[in-house]
This record gives C-alpha cells, structure tokens and sequence, in this order.
C-alpha cells in the first residue's frame, strides 16, 4: 500500500476550521445580503500562492462522518518564470508535476486536515488532471484523477485509486478509461484516441443496492456516421463489483437510434442507470423534432439502454447560462457536462437511492434553476418547480444537484455579479424534489477577480462540489479570495435551511 506524502501548505499542516480567520477579509467585501446571517462555516483548505487549486470534490464517510476526504485539482500558479495565463494549456500539458491532484483528510470532522498529494502518478504518468472523489456506503474511499503523459503524444488514462482506512494509504492505480487500447470498448464501439481523448472529467456513481461503482467518461468522441476526420460526441460508461479495485467493459450511453449530440447527464441507484442528453435523431415513432433531450434507463449495467424523448425539455441552439448541458453540469454522486446544445437549459440529473424509480432533473429557464421529478423511472415527469436563486446576479453558473442516501436532494451554484465576483449559494429539498428551501448564502464574501499569475491559468475551475451526511451539506469550491486561486470548505446544517417555499 502507498502512503499518503504530507507536506506543508501556507506554512501549517493541519488546517483549523475557524470562521474569524478571514475576518478582515469579509469585512472589506461589500458582499449582497444573504438570507441569513451566516449559517456556514468557511475556510480555506487546498492551494497556496505556488500551486493554486480547483475543479474540487469531496467525500463525506456514511458510517462516520466526521471522516472527510477533499481532492482538488493542483495546477503550479507559474510555469518557469511566467505566470500562468489562461492560453498556457498546452504548456501544462508538456511540464512534469505541473498539475497534481490535492488530497485532504480529516477525522474530526474538519477540525485538523492532513493535506498532501494524492499517491496516483506511476511509471511513465507525471500529471494528473481532473480531479474526483467518492465513498462507499460502507466507508471505503476512492479518489482518482487522469494519470498523462508529458511527452510523446500525451497519453493517458483517468484512473482511480481505493483507501479502506479513510485516506490514511492507498492502493494501486484502476483504470476506468485508457488511451492504451480498445479491448475492454464493447463491439461496434469506435472512441477517438488521442485527441479528444475518451474520457475528460471522470466521475463517480455509487448504487448502494447492488453495490456497484460506476465510472463515466463523459468527453468521448466517436466518427461513426460521421463524413472521414469529423467526429461526434459519446458518452462512456464502465461498472465495477469490486469497490473500484478494476473496472469491466466500457458501454456508450447513446444508441445508432438515439445517437449522442453534446455532453449530458448520468445517475445512478436501485440497479438501474439512467443518462440524459441531447440526442441528434429519433425513431419516427417518437414524433419529435430533434436534435431532442432522450431519457436512456438501463438495468444491465450500461449494456443495454431504452430510450424516450422527454419533450418538457426542448433542445435549444448554444450554450444556456447557469447549468447548460455545456460547462460542467453534475449529477447525483457523479457527473457529466460538455460543449453542446443547451438542452433547454438542462443542468443535471440525479437518483434518489431511498425511492425506487425516482429521478430528477435540474434545468435553468427564466434566471433561476427549476427542478422536475419523476416517480416511474421517467415515465412522466412533474411540473419544474423553483429549486434555487440569487437576487441582483448577472448568472448562475457550476451547480452541483445530488440525493444524499437519506433522500434529501441538495443544490449549489456560483452567482456572478455584473463586476465579475462571486459568491456560492445552496438550497435543499426535504421532499425528494418536490419543493425547495430559501437559497441560502454559503461563502462569507465575494471571491475577486482573478488574479493574473496567481489564477493557475484558468485551468481549474470547472467544477465545484457537494456531499451530504445525516444532518449537514459540505460544500468545495474555487475561490480568489486568499490572493491567488484556492479551494474553500464550507458546511451548512440541514436545519439552516427554511422549510420549502411553496
């Protein structure tokens, strides 16, 4: 077993969870109201002014929750002696180290952090971008990132690694998804490699029935049907009956009747698996006019899927503000975004592990995100309902949608003001979806602008993350306000949240 390396972060190893830290900070912010007065808990836990961090995610420990697990994408806030810019990728892509996955753990709840790197990178892989984390329902661990190359043809793989001690040591690296072959791709399957490689931005699906984890690779491209040198987006899935120690065949998501057009959404739970994208055709018998939103269930494990057009979602040309199927849309305990059309604005997808049949969509329309259930394995779908807010902001932008294993349905975003800052929001669901609370103010004050040469380039802040134990959110996120770009930890007890609006 490898060992975690622990090292020093802005001068301390163990980070104290104390709100006043940053007190003069908040005070200099002339941040809008909130609609309480300050609930959470903040601070910052990943990054420092010489490798920045985002694109975070986290886990909370089921049996015990006071045992936590963070990982952060660590990007060097300078390449030699130029500060990163946001043009600089294919720099980073040829650097040793240059980006590295920041893994914290905590077993008291946030009180002290251990912070050091994630022991993934071996043999010829000496980056590793695009960070992601998970636990399952009997606290074992698994954190993972895309393992590359920084020579030759930048090769690669995202790849995860399993702790059953809670983050104290970890195992060998398990490949979801790699450039090195396409044995464990299903007949008929035809990935790029290479490229826009088949993977990009992995997550992480847990179905506590079966307990199977799933892994996604959400950027895959294929030129089936497509005139030479054009591709097409695919989504890629891959099951594991082992708690992510391997992973077996890799499945699309679409179909040659239902064939993929933008990224989408996936969740998981009660033996079944369900996708949501943009699709670029339909059968003649779904009477739709497409490209259209296509609701795919499988309960083989990704072999198979059947398809339905969901027509309360139109598909609608670009890219929509706030959650588009483009940008970095989640879904429950995992994720899938992308370029593409806008899917009328849809944002993510989750699967209520407590309700069989029970899933629900987020979507953006009309300055605010709204929520639909359905309680027959999308069948019929409800009424969008207001799921979350943010007076006064220009957008809405990086949800994160997701069922705890209790049932309680959980939302973040970023609100972006006219001058650019930001701050992070939540709301909560009691009721499976059906009605949410007041959005809530997590973080503290406004994060700036980002700071030139200490931003990691801008390549980093795609995602940000929630989890949920019995009684409270923990929230990550990518935040300017230490002067360079870093991860903040917040935490908001389900009790802050006002009962739902109505």
């Amino acid at each position: 077993m490898k060992h975690m390396r622990w090292f020093l972060v802005c001068g301390v190893l163990l980070v104290i969870a104390a709100p006043t830290r940053h007190s003069l900070w908040l005070r200099a912010q002339n941040a809008p109201p909130a609609t309480s007065a300050h609930p959470s808990e903040e601070y910052l836990l990943l990054g420092d002014a010489t490798r920045g961090a985002g694109e975070p995610m986290l886990a909370v420990d089921p049996t015990n929750a006071k045992n936590i697990i963070a990982v952060a994408m660590g990007n060097m806030q300078r390449l030699g002696a130029e500060g990163a810019t946001g043009n600089m990728t294919d720099a980073y892509h040829a650097v040793a180290n240059s980006t590295i996955t920041w893994l914290a753990v905590t077993h008291d709840g946030g009180l002290t952090w251990k912070v050091g790197e994630l022991p993934i990178l071996t043999g010829k892989f000496t980056r590793c971008p695009d960070s992601f984390a998970g636990v399952t329902a009997d606290g074992t661990f698994l954190a993972g990132c895309e393992p590359r190359e920084t020579t030759g043809d930048f090769f690669g793989a995202s790849a995860v690694v399993v702790s059953t001690d809670k983050g104290e040591t970890w195992g060998k690296p398990a490949d979801i998804v790699s450039s090195y072959g396409l044995a464990r791709f299903a007949p008929g399957l035809r990935p790029r490699i290479g490229g826009n490689s088949p993977w990009d931005r992995p997550y992480l699906f847990f179905d506590d029935s079966t307990g199977v984890v799933y892994g996604q690779a959400g950027g895959g491209e294929t030129d089936i049907n497509q005139e030479p040198g054009h591709f097409r987006t695919q989504s890629y899935l891959t099951a594991s009956t082992d708690k992510g120690k391997s992973f077996g065949t890799i499945y699309a998501w679409d179909s040659k009747d239902y064939p993929q057009s933008g990224r989408g959404h996936m969740a998981a739970a009660n033996g079944v698996v369900g996708v949501l994208y943009a699709a670029r055709s339909a059968p003649p018998a779904e009477n739709a006019t497409c490209p259209c939103m296509v609701f795919g269930l499988s309960k083989d494990r990704g072999k198979t899927f059947a398809y339905q057009v969901v027509k309360s979602l139109p598909v609608q040309a670009g890219r929509g503000r706030g959650g588009q199927a483009g940008g970095a849309p989640p879904v429950g305990r995992g994720a899938g975004g992308g370029p593409g059309p806008s899917g009328g604005g849809v944002a993510g997808l989750a699967a209520d592990p407590t309700k069989p049949g029970r899933f629900a969509i987020l979507k953006y329309a009309d300055g605010q995100y709204q929520a639909s259930v359905s309680d027959d394995y999308g069948q019929i779908w409800s009424p969008f309902v207001p799921a979350g807010s943010t007076a006064n902001a220009s957008s809405l932008t990086k949800p994160w949608f997701e069922y705890s294993r209790k049932g309680m349905l959980g939302l973040m975003w970023r609100a972006v003001y006219p001058d650019r800052t930001y701050d992070i929001w939540s709301s909560l669901s009691r009721d499976g979806g059906k009605s949410f609370s007041a959005s809530l103010r997590v973080s503290h004050a406004l994060s700036p602008l980002p700071i030139p040469g200490r931003n990691a380039g801008l390549f980093g802040d795609d995602i940000q993350h929630l989890a949920m134990d019995d009684a409270n959110m923990h929230l990550v996120w990518g935040d300017s306000r230490a002067g360079f770009q870093a991860v903040w930890y917040g935490r908001v007890p389900f009790s802050a949240y006002s009962e739902a609006t109505r």
